[in-house]
C-alpha cells in the first residue's frame, strides 16, 4: 500500500505551511519513521505467518506419520478407525482437523474430505486448499498398499492470528508516526522560529530600524550564527551612520556655494542687457539648477538606502492625491496635455507622506518631461493602496523596461532628466511594502505601483 506524505499538488493558500522548514523536516521525520515501522511491521508479519504454517504442517507430518504406522499394523480398517477417532474429538483442537482415506481403487473409506483438491499424493506434496467455507493446509501421501491419505489442517486460526497483528501492527505504526510527527515539528518548529527571529531582524533593519538585533540564546551553530548577524549589522549600522554623516555634510557644503552661484546669476541678468550675454547666463542657471536637482535625487536614495527613518503615519492619500493634481494642473494644460483624475475617496494608507508625495510627484514629472502635447495623462488612486499613472504617449519599450527603473537608466528616446526619478520611485514605493511595475498602455504608458501580489 503507498503512503502519501505529502500532497503532489499544493494550493497557494498552502503554499507556505508546506515551503516551512518545520513542515517539511516533520513530515520527513514522521515519513521516516513510518517506513522504518511499515518494514518492521510487514517483516514481523511475515515470520510470524511462516512460523505458524511451518508448524502446522509439522503437525500434520506427525498426524500422517502415526496413521502410517496404525495402518501398517492393522490395514486400512484400522487407519479408518483412527481417522474416526480423529474426527470425533475435533472440537477440541485449535484448527479444525481434515483427512480423507481412499483406497488404491479411488473408493472413499473415511474422512471429512468430499471434494479432495488436485494434490500428487505420489510425491508427497502439499498446498493450500479449499473446503467448504474454510481454507486448509492439506498435504496428501500413498501409503504402502496403494491407498491415499490426505491430512489437513485449518488455516482459519493461523489467518486469524495473522490478521489480529497486522492490525496492531498498524495502530503501533500509526501512533508512531503521529509521535514522530508531533517531535519532529516541536523540534522543526523551534529551529524556524529561531531562523524566523533572524530574517525578521533582517527585515527590519532593511525598513529602517538599525537599532533592532537578535540577541542569542545558546552556544549552538544558530546562536553563533545570529552573533556574526548582529556583529555585522553592528558594522553596517556604523558605516551607514558614517556614510549618511559625509552625505549631509556634501549637502551642506555644495548647496551653499550653488545657491550663492545661483543669486549672482540671477542679478547679473537683471543688470545685464545683451540678450545673448542673458541667454547664456540662463542656461548656466539652468546648469546649476539641474545639478542642484540631481544632487537631491541622490540624497534622497542614499538616504533611502541607508534606511533613515521619517515618522510613520496614517494618512489620507487620496486627499495626498488630489492636492499633486491641483499643483500638476496648470503644468500639464500648459504642455498641452490632457490632464485627469480617477481618485476613489478615503484611502488611507501608513507610511511617510512626504515621501509618497515625492513618489507620484516624480511620475508626473516623467510625463511632462516625456509625453507629447494633445496626449492624455491620468492619475488614478484605488484601494489597497494602488497608485496608477498612465499616458497615451509614445510609451517605453519592453526591452528598457528594467533599465529605465535603474539608478542613472535611460531610454534610447530619452534626452533629458537624469535618469533618477523612476530608481527613486522604486525605493520609495519598497520603504512602504509596495512595488513598481510597468505596463504597456496601448498606446503609451502605465506606472503601477500597489502590493506585491496586487
Amino acid at each position: 500500500m503507498a503512503i502519501a506524505c505529502a500532497p503532489r499538488r499544493i494550493g497557494p493558500e498552502l503554499r507556505p505551511f508546506f515551503s516551512s522548514i518545520a513542515t517539511r523536516q516533520a513530515l520527513l521525520t514522521a515519513c521516516l519513521t513510518l517506513a522504518a515501522v511499515a518494514m518492521f511491521a510487514l517483516s514481523a508479519l511475515a515470520t510470524v505467518e511462516a512460523s505458524l504454517r511451518a508448524d502446522l504442517l509439522h503437525m500434520i507430518d506427525t498426524d500422517i506419520a502415526g496413521l502410517a504406522d496404525g495402518a501398517a499394523r492393522g490395514g486400512t480398517d484400522e487407519l479408518a478407525a483412527r481417522i474416526g477417532d480423529r474426527l470425533a474429538v475435533q472440537s477440541e483442537e485449535r484448527a479444525t482437523p481434515y483427512y480423507l482415506l481412499r483406497d488404491a481403487g479411488g473408493q472413499h473409506l473415511a474422512g471429512n474430505i468430499d471434494a479432495p483438491p488436485p494434490i500428487d499424493a505420489a510425491r508427497s506434496e502439499f498446498a493450500d486448499a479449499t473446503i467448504g467455507a474454510d481454507r486448509a493446509l492439506i498435504r496428501a501421501t500413498r501409503l504402502s498398499h496403494g491407498a491415499i491419505l490426505m491430512v489437513g489442517r485449518s488455516l482459519g486460526p493461523t489467518e486469524k492470528l495473522v490478521a489480529t497483528l497486522r492490525l496492531r501492527l498498524g495502530l503501533l505504526a500509526g501512533g508512531a508516526f503521529a509521535a514522530a510527527l508531533a517531535a519532529g515539528w516541536w523540534t522543526s518548529a523551534r529551529l524556524a522560529g529561531r531562523v524566523g527571529a533572524v530574517n525578521r531582524v533582517f527585515r527590519q533593519f532593511e525598513e529602517g530600524d538599525r537599532a533592532v538585533r537578535v540577541a542569542p540564546r545558546g552556544r549552538d551553530e544558530l546562536a553563533m550564527l545570529s552573533e556574526h548577524v548582529d556583529r555585522h549589522l553592528s558594522q553596517i549600522d556604523m558605516l551607514l551612520a558614517f556614510q549618511q554623516g559625509i552625505s549631509d555634510n556634501v549637502a551642506h557644503e555644495l548647496r551653499t556655494p550653488l545657491a550663492h552661484l545661483d543669486m549672482r546669476l540671477r542679478r547679473t541678468i537683471e543688470q545685464t542687457a545683451d540678450p545673448a550675454l542673458t541667454a547664456d547666463l540662463e542656461n548656466a542657471r539652468g546648469d546649476v539648477r539641474s545639478i542642484v536637482s540631481l544632487f537631491d535625487a541622490l540624497l534622497d536614495i542614499a538616504h533611502g538606502e541607508a534606511g533613515a527613518r521619517m515618522p510613520r503615519t496614517s494618512f489620507d492619500l487620496s486627499e495626498l492625491a488630489g492636492s499633486l493634481a491641483e499643483l500638476y494642473a496648470p503644468s500639464a494644460e500648459e504642455a498641452g496635455l490632457d490632464f485627469s483624475t480617477r481618485i476613489a475617496p478615503d484611502v488611507t494608507m501608513t507610511g511617510e507622506p512626504m515621501q509618497i508625495g515625492r513618489m507620484i510627484a516624480n511620475l508626473l514629472d516623467n510625463a511632462l518631461k516625456f509625453v507629447p502635447a494633445g496626449a492624455r495623462l491620468r492619475l488614478s488612486v484605488a484601494p489597497g493602496p494602488i497608485i496608477i499613472v498612465e499616458d497615451s504617449g509614445p510609451g517605453i519599450a519592453p526591452d528598457e523596461r528594467e533599465l529605465v527603473m535603474r539608478r542613472f537608466g535611460r531610454g534610447r528616446s530619452s534626452a533629458a532628466g537624469h535618469g533618477l526619478g523612476l530608481a527613486l520611485v522604486k525605493l520609495v514605493a519598497a520603504r512602504h511594502g509596495l512595488v513598481l511595475r510597468l505596463e504597456d498602455a496601448t498606446p503609451g504608458a502605465r506606472f503601477i505601483i500597489a502590493q506585491r501580489d496586487s
